[in-house]
């Protein structure tokens, strides 16, 4: 690192000029210098550095050598006088000396850790010190300061290229414009989904897909959340106060969850994100809903299996959508303690957890890594034979007297759909179960359930990526992705025309920004800058982005043959790690959702084709009353009734 700021005349040969010479690992060229040795039989050798020179260009590691020093050169460069045609960046020249300051206040810093690093480990201030300059590869105090104001100049020279294409940025970021069409970008786009979700952790691994046990603890506050949720309870606020992770304390809400593949994983666990694509394939991937840019996104389109021509979206649509019966969360919650023969006292099967009642309830119906969701509809008719375990199927279900006990008046109501909670919704409605309704929050936005390894997710899509549209009355995606205030000129509302309803005429629109609803700026101010993160960042090459800016005008900034080889090598190292990065994405979110299908149809063989799982008629066995002759039939044989 140079002791001085960089002076470079771009025009003249730009190799000779700068010499490579920059902060971190150094590549220099001077044709004069020779590396002599000694090699066998006493030979003596030498090569000259324009060689070595040479070779780095050879290989893709020494031109990411080369792009870094190059980058941190027209970076350090940008600082000391304008490029030609970037006029934005004059107003970063007037940022230089608070940049030194604070780049000063971190050296500073620094030695303050230095000296509290000694008196905690026993060691010397010099010891530690040195160990700090190491990890920032330089070698004393004048190149610390350099390297702090590279760090600063680079971060703004960021914001300025952010606030410069912001809008470009975003459209990639957000991968299908509001006409439903792709996106024009050089990677893969991130395709956001807004998700609020309640987890009620179960410690029972998540490999036993018929006999798996939950605490009565677990099978309470299961029952507790979901009876909240029907009774019209704010979805924020039960996830305030029940929801066990750390999404509770922003009442439920996980913030941008995107398809980004990194180390071959997505950001959250599969069945919680692919469950909400699987939930999307279902509902949205049809008829006039289906949008190819989206399916080719999420891979949706990709082989549901190795070796298989059945499409992700082809499988999960034939699969369907479990639907579980709200009785089946209110019994879970009145027999969640109940481990005996409630009569005599008697544990049954000598008190084997997995014929708890609790427990049977839970194999049958939540213990499924499959989405689900929660209905008015009856019990299915062979809930006590064990015939069927997932509840897919409408020819299953018969019209009984389910009811629970009004709150208010005491009086028993036949139709759960009666509840706040449970909401009309055409994707569930058929000519045979007219009536019936889905568990929703307060929006009327359907609540996905879905069991993983750390329990049920109870998740709400806010926005989804298929809300593209930026129709008089919808909120587009660009829209909701917005980075002003609500309040502030730029803020998204809704236009005064005879094409929007009445009732939205001149308002604000709900975004990502206004959804907390605060009258603290501050908050406004954390969203946004969520937004601004998510944008920024979802290019893991966007350093690129910079350096392309920063060369734009090749003919006029910069000459000689060696210089145009050097920036044409780097163009090429580019657009290499781009297309890299994009096969990464594409193969990874193919086989992120076949190690999902493959969980699924281990879970389906040994659910239904080994029938593995004990029906539910086994909870006779904890009361001394039968309900019906098969009951008393059942009872007397014993049979799948006991654990084997």
């Amino acid at each position: 690192m140079k002791k001085s700021k960089l002076s470079l005349g771009l025009v003249t040969s730009f190799i000779a000029a700068m010499g490579l010479s920059a902060c971190g690992s150094t590549v220099t060229k001077d044709k004069s210098n020779l590396v002599e040795f000694t090699g066998a039989n006493d030979t003596s050798m030498s090569i000259s550095i324009d060689e070595i020179y040479d070779d780095y260009k050879k290989s893709s590691d020494g031109i990411a050598k080369y792009y870094d020093q190059v980058m941190e050169v027209l970076i350090r460069n940008a600082f000391q006088k304008d490029p030609k045609g970037t006029e934005g960046l004059k107003g970063i020249k007037k940022n230089y000396n608070r940049i030194v300051s604070e780049a000063k206040d971190n050296v500073e810093g620094s030695k303050k850790t230095a000296r509290g690093n000694a008196k905690t480990n026993g060691t010397s201030y010099q010891t530690e010190w040195q160990s700090i300059l190491s990890s920032k590869n330089v070698k004393d105090e004048e190149e610390l300061l350099q390297t702090y104001i590279y760090e600063l100049e680079k971060e703004e020279i960021e914001d300025w290229f952010y606030e410069q294409h912001k809008d470009e940025l975003k459209r990639e970021y957000l991968g299908v414009k509001t006409d439903g069409t792709a996106a024009e970008s050089k990677v893969s786009s991130r395709f956001p989904y807004h998700v609020r979700h309640i987890l009620v952790k179960v410690e029972d691994g998540a490999s036993d897909y018929t006999r798996g046990t939950v605490t009565a603890s677990q099978a309470t506050l299961l029952s507790e959340v979901i009876q909240r949720l029907a009774r019209g309870d704010n979805f924020g606020t039960v996830a305030k106060e029940k929801s066990e992770d750390s999404s509770s304390s922003s009442y439920g809400d996980v913030g941008l969850m995107t398809n980004a593949i990194t180390n071959g994983s997505l950001g959250m666990v599969n069945e919680f994100q692919l469950g909400i694509y699987a939930y999307d394939a279902i509902i949205n991937h049809k008829g006039d809903k289906a949008n190819s840019v989206i399916s080719e996104a999420l891979a949706l389109n990709k082989s549901a299996q190795k070796g298989s021509d059945e499409s992700v979206a082809t499988y999960f649509t034939a699969k369907g959508i479990a639907e579980i019966p709200y009785s089946v969360a209110v019994e879970l919650g009145e027999v969640a303690n109940l481990e005996a023969n409630k009569e005599t006292g008697l544990q049954v099967e000598d008190g084997k957890a997995a014929i708890y009642p609790r427990n049977l309830l839970w194999n049958r119906f939540f213990n499924n890594h499959s989405i689900f969701v929660i209905t008015n509809g009856s019990r299915p008719s062979v809930a006590l034979t064990g015939e069927t375990l997932d509840p897919t199927s409408s020819s299953s279900y018969y019209t009984g007297e389910d009811a629970y006990e009004s709150i208010e008046t005491g009086e028993k109501i036949i139709n759960y759909g009666l509840l706040p909670g449970f909401k009309a919704n055409d994707n569930f409605s058929g000519t045979d179960r007219e009536n019936e309704k889905v568990l929703s929050d307060e929006s009327g936005n359907v609540i996905i359930g879905v069991r993983s390894q750390f329990g049920i997710h109870l998740m709400v899509v806010q926005k989804s990526v298929y809300e593209f549209s930026a129709g008089p009355n919808d909120v587009s995606l660009e829209d909701y992705y917005t980075s002003f205030k609500p309040g502030e000129a730029g803020y998204p509302t809704y236009g005064t025309g005879e094409d929007v309803k009445e009732e939205l005429r001149g308002k604000e629109k709900n975004t990502y920004v206004n959804f907390i609803y605060s009258t603290n700026p501050s908050d406004y101010n954390t969203r946004i800058d969520t937004v601004k993160s998510a944008i920024k960042g979802f290019d893991k090459t966007y350093d690129y982005r910079l350096y392309e800016s920063l060369t734009t005008n090749r003919d006029t900034d910069f000459s000689g043959d060696e210089t145009k080889e050097l920036l044409g090598l780097i163009d090429n190292y580019i657009a290499v790690q781009r297309n890299k990065n994009v096969e990464e994405q594409v193969d990874g979110m193919e086989s992120v959702w076949q190690t999902y299908i493959e969980l699924l149809e281990v879970q389906h063989t040994y659910r239904q084709t080994l029938k593995r799982a004990l029906p539910e008629g086994c909870k006779i066995n904890f009361s001394n009353k039968y309900g019906t002759a098969h009951d008393k039939e059942q009872y007397e044989q014993g049979g799948a009734c006991y654990v084997k």
